[in-house]
């Protein structure tokens, strides 16, 4: 299961989830819930109304493992459905304008389609996805980060992380500034599944990193909220207030 690596999250383990409270970074920033969770009926209901990419129709490398070292080609890389208009979300692996990621894409992020002895490591039984190094060499999993930019503000977004330990999550607003930041530690090959609701749609990027190779699935987001929250608390799922809390000076 998770457990927190540093002091910019906090949780607290109830049967199959995990509470999580993240650090917000600005005074007034909004409150929320959050969800980690190992059950795919848990994050399916946080899914409910959502868009959810699974990258499951895009051209996809295979792999047999997160080995650092992996060139990934030009075909199996990705950013955007929309890559001629900021209509859909773009996904990078630093580099990308916030604010016009058509006109400045940055690094792409890579397709992949778990093999062998990793394909029963992920959710969904085809494609994942996971940042590329940021020198444009179409490396794979050899640390990095991920960043997704929203054409407008979000309420809800989630992501099943199938690999790697130590992710940092990062929400940003408008402005490109943090929101709230979490630390946490994933363990177990099948990973979790993170879920972050606002009360307020405010958010316009997410930046998820890792210390370690680490992949995606089923990258979910919303404006908005989940129908019905009080059926998430009736089944003991772990949701808990997002702290807000003032900047230290």
């Amino acid at each position: 299961m998770i457990s927190p690596s540093r002091s910019a999250s906090r949780m607290l383990q109830i049967g199959g989830a995990v509470l999580v409270c993240l650090v917000a970074m600005q005074p007034t920033a909004s409150s929320g819930l959050a969800l980690i969770t190992s059950d795919p009926s848990e994050a399916a209901l946080f899914q409910t109304g959502a868009t959810v990419e699974g990258f499951d129709d895009l051209p996809a490398l295979t792999i047999t493992s997160y080995d650092a070292g992996q060139i990934v080609p030009a075909a199996n890389q990705f950013s955007s459905r929309d890559l001629a208009a900021f209509t859909s979300p773009f996904f990078n692996s630093g580099g990308a304008s916030f604010n016009d990621p058509v006109g400045n894409p940055g690094v792409a992020i890579g397709i992949f389609d778990p093999d062998g002895a990793i394909a029963g490591d992920v959710v969904s039984p085809d494609n994942v996805a996971g940042p590329l190094v940021g020198d444009g060499s179409g490396e794979a999993f050899n640390n990095g980060f991920m960043e997704v930019i929203f054409p407008a503000d979000v309420l809800r977004v989630g992501f099943w992380i199938t690999e790697g330990s130590n992710i940092q999550l990062i929400l940003k607003d408008s402005n490109n500034t943090n929101l709230a930041t979490g630390d946490f530690s994933v363990t177990g090959n099948a990973g979790q599944f993170i879920g972050i609701q606002r009360d307020s749609a405010d958010v316009r990027g997410v930046t998820i990193g890792f210390d370690d190779a680490f992949a995606i699935d089923d990258f979910t987001y919303s404006s908005a909220p989940i129908p019905e929250p009080s059926t998430f608390l009736l089944i003991g799922m772990g949701l808990t207030a997002l702290v807000g809390r003032r900047r230290v000076r």
